[in-house]
């Protein structure tokens, strides 16, 4: 959980620009700089963080279950290794 939390900190502004980018309207300012001062003046700096929950939910669990399948393979590995060393397979 901790490794989806920090993922999410660290992505979460950056995530917010690039859909404030992608989303920008003809005749709005489309520079990433010009995105960030226009959020930071009207916004403040809580505005990069706009859907933190639900990112952290989604990457928390993916991490939660990546790493449980993770342990379940290594030890499979580990199994059939010490199968192998005595001689059965």
């Amino acid at each position: 959980m901790a490794a989806g939390f920090v993922a999410v900190c660290f992505g979460s502004p950056v995530d917010v620009l690039k859909t404030r980018l992608m989303n920008a309207t003809p005749g709005q300012r489309t520079g990433a700089f010009a995105v960030v001062a226009d959020m930071m003046r009207n916004e403040g700096p809580l505005a990069f963080y706009k859907g933190f929950t639900v990112n952290f939910l989604r990457i928390g669990s993916w991490n939660v279950a990546m790493f449980l399948i993770l342990e379940r393979i290594k030890l499979q590995f580990d199994a059939m290794i010490e199968a192998e060393a005595r001689g059965g397979k």
